[in-house]
């Protein structure tokens, strides 16, 4: 019941920025008390704590309601990533999610892209970034840390 005024008296005990913070959320569980939890969500937005939505297109997504939302970013599900490229073109659905959610000012995340056509894809669609092994493989903190400052570089 009190998550969000926890999350808030943690950041300001710790001194932590909120811009280095994100909460991610499935969609599952938003959907389980829509109401409470979306309004739990706006309090840490208004305490400039981003909220993601993990694993979109999962659950039981709902246009009607996405510009209700108290979101920042959406996280497309590696699910629909991985029909990019066996499926035709008119009957993927990737670039529309973006698309909406674009027009709501919500950024958006590609989980679990593998191939150079699924990323050439998410460019074309205006994706703000991607995530997956095509990337990077799953890594340990020092190992990331040194895969940033590299990318940092050059």
């Amino acid at each position: 019941d009190n998550f969000s005024d926890s999350v808030i008296e943690t950041i300001k005990k710790t001194g932590m920025d909120q811009a280095n913070l994100e909460l991610e959320i499935t969609e599952s569980v938003l959907l389980e008390k829509y109401a409470l939890i979306n309004e739990k969500l706006r309090k840490l937005q208004q305490n400039n704590i981003d909220i993601a939505i993990d694993d979109f297109g999962t659950g039981y997504s709902s246009l009607y309601r996405f510009d209700e939302l108290n979101i920042n970013t959406v996280k497309i599900d590696k699910s629909f990533i991985d029909k990019i490229p066996i499926k035709k073109p008119q009957q993927i659905i990737t670039g529309d999610i973006i698309y909406i959610a674009h027009r709501y000012g919500i950024n958006i995340v590609a989980e679990g892209v593998e191939s150079p056509v699924q990323k050439e894809y998410l460019i074309k669609n205006d994706c703000d970034r991607i995530q997956g092994n095509l990337i990077s493989k799953p890594l340990c903190e020092e190992e990331a840390i040194k895969l940033l400052r590299k990318q940092s570089l050059g």
